[in-house]
């Protein structure tokens, strides 16, 4: 019996990638760099990828997606495609927390522009061991604002440190972090000074950047695990409501303005408060 194809993809982000696989080996990928047009352009890469690899839709075995948290239009193009994907082919589906795909993206190869385009983070000389010192993913959710995670990644599974959050940059500094930990995202990147005046360490990209591939590799840590059953309702994982889904708080109701403050997020998606049905 042969490995089974597998499609997956991460749209969380303002970078989105694709990806391909027969097993373990990657038969092809693309990277969606426009943020804006990750609805667009998403359905065309995953035909021109399988087109480039001689293939066909209904050749796929199942379907494995980044279900957030990050950008609410852009998780919402994901689990779109995914579902329809899915529902048509007849193929299971899985969903994995994107906060851990970005965790184990650190090997991806993504091209210098996108690199320089986010920072460069710190200039690191790390020992053959640093391979298994915790990372901690912030993903930009504008001003002080992030999505948070921290896990350790180990050859035969992913360990949660600290649970995937909506937080500011400024109290995750507060936590009690664990020792070698090192910072990593866009959101990191953002705040890359303000992280390294507190003693921490920045990566560069892709540690931090949720792709297709980080998404298969933590696929791959969970082998067995069973698919999202047929007539699931799943929903993203937001982590917090979108303005669109917030009540106006009575302060601001009389301005239009809505939405939690920066120093109180909230939980929302799919109520299970670990970002995605998969490790959290």
């Amino acid at each position: 019996m042969s490995d089974p194809l597998l499609l997956s993809f991460d749209t969380s982000t303002a970078v989105g990638s694709v990806a391909l696989f027969r097993g373990r080996t990657l038969l092809g990928k693309d990277l969606l760099t426009e943020r804006r047009e990750h609805a667009t352009r998403l359905v065309p890469s995953i035909q021109g990828i399988l087109a480039d690899a001689g293939l066909g839709r209904e050749e796929l075995d199942g379907i494995v997606v980044g279900r957030g948290p990050g950008s609410f239009t852009g998780v919402r193009v994901a689990a779109a495609t995914a579902r329809g994907l899915a529902a048509g082919l007849q193929r299971p589906l899985w969903a994995w927390c994107s906060l851990a795909a970005a965790a184990a993206s650190q090997r991806v190869e993504i091209p210098e522009a996108i690199q320089s385009r986010f920072g460069s983070g710190s200039v690191l000389d790390l020992p053959p061991e640093a391979d298994g010192w915790p990372r901690y993913v912030l993903l930009d959710a504008r001003g002080r604002r992030v999505y948070g995670a921290c896990y350790r990644l180990l050859p035969d599974r992913l360990e949660t440190l600290v649970s995937p959050q909506a937080a500011t940059v400024d109290s995750v500094v507060r936590e009690e972090l664990p020792g070698n930990v090192l910072f990593c995202g866009d959101g990191a990147l953002a705040h890359a000074e303000f992280l390294e005046e507190h003693g921490h360490r920045v990566l560069p990209l892709p540690a931090g950047l949720p792709t297709a591939q980080g998404l298969m590799r933590i696929h791959h840590l969970h082998s067995g695990a069973p698919p999202l059953p047929p007539e699931s309702r799943w929903e993203p994982a937001y982590v917090r409501s979108s303005s669109a889904e917030r009540p106006p708080s009575r302060a601001s109701a009389g301005s239009g303005a809505s939405g939690h403050s920066a120093g109180s997020p909230g939980f929302a998606g799919d109520g299970s408060g670990d970002g995605g049905t998969g490790p959290g």
